[in-house]
């Protein structure tokens, strides 16, 4: 049960403010110092708090707070995304991951929505994300995070509705009542299947396999480098997609020569 829910610590009695952490950006500079052991830590830590956003989540909508309810749960969303990221920092070479966009890659709102978004929506659960990617057929993939992209809008869309009162070019008023207990049952929905796929990273193993990963891991960890370098600066959420898209594909490409390869050298010694 939530503790506010009964006594209330907010101003008014309501649910307590956010703390501060909700609202700080990224040290950018402490991650690109941070040796890999951190970075694991790291990657941990947003697992977990993601599923903790979730749970806040849920005790607003208990509360019939649907708007903060939806913005906490697109929170955990990206917050699922975020972890994915950090792990992918984590598995980088050193010298890899000074080449890394983190500023993109940690504070870009789309690409961590997308990521969270593609997780939950991957049709098999288990540690070898990398592995599944690359023997996805390529439209399963792109159909995969064409939705994403486009829920990605409408998540961000609907989580500002959620915390502010704005007007908008018509010279409406919009406010944050206006998300409605459908918009919270459908991100609910969204938000619990990215968090379930992020607190793999929770597992007592995953620390030490993502401090000595598979070749695959790094491989689509370097991909993702060199699809950041040729995304440009676009921050939509197509560009998010594009990004992953491009990345996954170089290692799909790879995957595909270094396959023939081996092959022509079997038949050869044949």
């Amino acid at each position: 049960m939530c503790v506010w829910l009964a006594s209330g610590t907010g101003d008014r009695g309501g649910p307590p403010d956010l703390p501060p952490a909700y609202a700080m950006s990224v040290d950018l500079g402490a991650v690109k110092a941070a040796a890999t052991p951190e970075l694991v830590r790291c990657a941990v830590a947003a697992a977990a708090n993601a599923r903790d956003l979730l749970g806040d989540a849920e005790c607003l909508s208990a509360a019939v707070r649907n708007a903060r309810a939806y913005a906490l749960a697109a929170l955990a969303v990206e917050e699922a995304g975020k972890a994915v990221s950090l792990a992918a920092l984590a598995v980088m070479p050193e010298r890899l991951r000074a080449q890394a966009p983190v500023g993109r890659m940690l504070e870009w709102h789309q690409l961590k929505l997308v990521g969270g978004m593609m997780i939950g929506a991957m049709p098999f659960g288990g540690r070898a994300l990398p592995a599944q990617l690359a023997a996805m057929p390529r439209s399963q993939l792109a159909a995969i995070l064409d939705n994403a992209q486009v829920l990605a809008q409408d998540v961000d869309r609907l989580k500002q509705r959620g915390l502010y009162a704005d007007i908008d070019r018509d010279g409406q008023i919009r406010i944050p009542s206006e998300v409605s207990e459908a918009d919270v049952t459908a991100q609910f929905e969204r938000a619990r299947q990215a968090v379930s796929a992020a607190s793999l990273l929770l597992d007592p193993g995953m620390p030490a396999e993502l401090t000595n990963p598979p070749a695959q891991s790094v491989e689509l960890a370097r991909a993702l480098v060199t699809a950041f370098a040729e995304a440009g600066q676009s921050r939509t959420p197509k560009a998010a997609a594009g990004v992953v898209l491009n990345a996954v594909r170089k290692v799909q490409k790879q995957t595909a020569a270094s396959g023939a390869k081996n092959q022509s050298g079997r038949a050869a010694q044949d």
